[in-house]
């Protein structure tokens, strides 16, 4: 009965100890950005979130973007298993690597890294929209052709004969010359009727 209470023992002893390491390990959660992730925006910072608390005083997290710049702003921040930090502003487009280095709180190094994309569609620049604005008021703002309109003939006002058409002059012309023709030959015919009658 002593020999197998003890082999009891011996057993759950080797399980607790084989145990003990795995529950010791930690390791890398979830990220954000996401491993292998293709952004069409810029990020505002990384976040890491492990299986276990980590220490404050061993965090450090690196962001190195396309020439090998470092995108990474000041030092990580850690709460409980979260650790996160700050990028700078106007991420390019292209790929971009985050390292990482922490300590879980018994002690235990982490150390990793993964990679993530930028690709943020190009849009029109203050620039580019003053450029075509101004494109468009220069279009807008061409001279209309203007068309002066002929003022109407008033008899009553001799000055507007100035501007009446070629041909109202011709047939006001003519119709000057019929009425005098006719005055002639009536005065002629008058003359005529009145020297018969003298005779």
């Amino acid at each position: 009965m002593k020999r197998l209470m003890l082999i009891a023992v011996m057993i759950c002893g080797t399980a607790l100890f084989a145990a003990a390491p795995a529950s010791a390990h930690s390791e890398l959660v979830s990220s954000d950005p996401p491993a292998d992730a293709t952004l069409e925006f810029a990020p505002i910072g990384v976040g890491l979130v492990f299986n276990q608390d980590i220490n404050e005083s061993f965090a450090t997290i690196s962001v190195v973007g396309p020439g090998d710049t470092q995108w990474a702003q000041g030092t990580a921040t850690v709460e409980g298993p979260d650790v996160s930090v700050l990028l700078q502003d106007g991420l390019p487009n292209g790929e971009y690597t985050v390292g990482y280095r922490v300590t879980s709180a018994d002690g235990h190094p982490i150390t990793g890294s993964y990679g993530f994309s930028v690709d943020v569609a190009a849009t029109a620049t203050p620039q580019d929209a003053a450029a075509q604005q101004s494109q468009s008021g220069a279009t807008s703002t061409s001279p209309t052709p203007v068309t002066t309109a002929t003022q109407p003939y008033d008899p009553n006002n001799p000055s507007a004969s100035e501007d009446r058409p070629p041909k109202q002059n011709t047939m006001m012309l003519l119709s000057i010359v019929g009425i005098t023709v006719i005055a002639l030959a009536a005065i002629a015919l008058t003359l005529v009727i009145r020297g018969k009658n003298k005779q």
